[in-house]
This record gives structure tokens, sequence and C-alpha cells, in this order.
């Protein structure tokens, strides 16, 4: 696990782009944390990055969004927050967004445990002050070398623990 502090909104933009520079399709991204930790703030950094263009929006009613990146590339937004484990999480139509040909990012996947398959990344994030948060980012192991030169090329402070997975969601 890679603990990081970001110690500003700019910071957690910085952050997101680093994380985008770590994907290609197929990739699952899973973002945990409390209302108003900067999830979709991280977000929409690494749709940027990744070449989304036109305007950015969060799928919180919706519950999905979806962008083409550089080269093509399928991007999707997803907001579970007002999907209810069980039935409502079956009946999402998965095969749209989970095609094995995009990178998908998942706000809230503790409604889809069953549907959404292991995470490439799961970020947690947690408030600190008012615009400070602290994240965990769980890596395939594969991507944990590749995240850590990233961060610190991008002047993040970043440490490897070894604190339990499940913070940051179930990535392997």
């Amino acid at each position: 696990m890679v603990a990081v502090h970001l110690a500003s909104p700019v910071v957690t933009r910085r952050f997101g782009r680093v994380l985008a520079g770590l994907l290609r399709p197929p990739a699952v991204v899973t973002l945990h944390g409390e209302l108003g930790t900067g999830k979709t703030t991280l977000v929409r950094a690494a749709l940027r990055a990744l070449g989304a263009r036109g305007a950015i929006t969060s799928p919180s009613f919706t519950m999905a969004q979806s962008y083409v990146g550089r080269g093509g590339t399928r991007l999707h937004h997803l907001d579970l927050y007002r999907l209810s484990p069980g039935d409502d999480a079956a009946l999402f139509a998965w095969s749209d967004y989970l095609d094995g040909e995009s990178i998908v990012f998942v706000e809230w996947p503790e409604a889809a445990t069953m549907e959404l398959p292991a995470a490439d990344l799961g970020v947690s994030l947690a408030h600190e002050t008012l615009t400070s948060r602290n994240a965990s980012v769980l890596a395939r192991s594969a991507l944990t070398s590749e995240l850590m030169a990233g961060l610190a090329g991008a002047g993040i402070s970043a440490t490897v623990t070894s604190e339990s997975p499940a913070q940051a969601g179930e990535a392997s």
C-alpha cells in the first residue's frame, strides 16, 4: 500500500494525472472515501490527463459518464452512490462499461462488490484538514514502483506502508 499526502486540491489534481499515467485499457480504478474527500476532483484530473475533452461532469445523478480519450480510448466514470447492493447492482448495465477495452473509474464501489472485477488501482481518500487529504493506494504489484516514481517526479510525498489493503479497495 502507498500512503500519499495531498496538501491541497492542486496536489490532488496532480495526483490524478500521475495515476492516469499508469493506466492502460482495460483498467478499473476504485475510489473510496466520504463525501467531499476529492474523489471526483481526482477522476476529473485523470480523465483530462487521459485526453478527455469538453465538460467533465460528475455522474452523481446519472451514475455514469463516458468520454473518449487519446487514441480513441473509452473512458468511463461511474458513481454508484445511489445504487443499492443486490438487485439494483445486478440490474446495472455493467457490460456497457466493463468491456475489456476501457479505463473505468468507480466511485462508491461498495455497492457492487459482486459485479466489479478486482481493481487495478484502489484509492481511498480521507479528510485531514479543510483542504488537505490523505490517500491510500493499493496497486497491482507491477504498478507500485511506477506509482512511486511518478509521485516522486510530480513532487508528491508518498511512502510504502504495510497497512491493510481493505482501506484502498480490492486491487491485487
